[in-house]
């Protein structure tokens, strides 16, 4: 129960920097969680402003899930979307194709190869 109140603890305080750091940021950076190291596999990245928006993204890579937050000028932070990425990691190809599709190039890659 104590590492889950201090595991909670430090996922506060977390979130609560990077908010301050979101106030004072205007460029895009990353920070990673520091602390007695059972955090090192959470980091932030601040997004580009968007008008009087700017976005927010905490990857926990254990858990293998992004959050994205918002930061509104004069309203505080805001929760938008949380995505598990366990199982998108594991498709070859999803959505618009862009270029050759995976098939095309193992055909390519095997006519080369013989």
């Amino acid at each position: 129960m104590n590492k889950m109140v201090s595991t909670n603890t430090l996922f506060l305080v977390l979130i609560a920097l990077l908010a301050i750091t979101l106030l004072f940021k205007n460029t895009t950076n990353f920070v990673v969680a520091q602390g007695d190291g059972n955090a090192r596999h959470v980091f932030g990245v601040v997004g580009e402003r968007q008008g009087n928006r700017q976005p927010f993204y905490l990857v926990d890579t254990t858990e293998q899930t992004i959050m994205v937050y918002e930061y509104f000028q004069g309203g505080g932070l805001g929760f938008v979307a949380a995505r598990n990425y366990q199982f998108d990691k594991k498709l070859q190809e999803h959505g618009k194709s862009y270029g050759l599709s995976i098939e095309n190039v193992k055909a390519e890659l095997l006519k080369v190869q013989k």
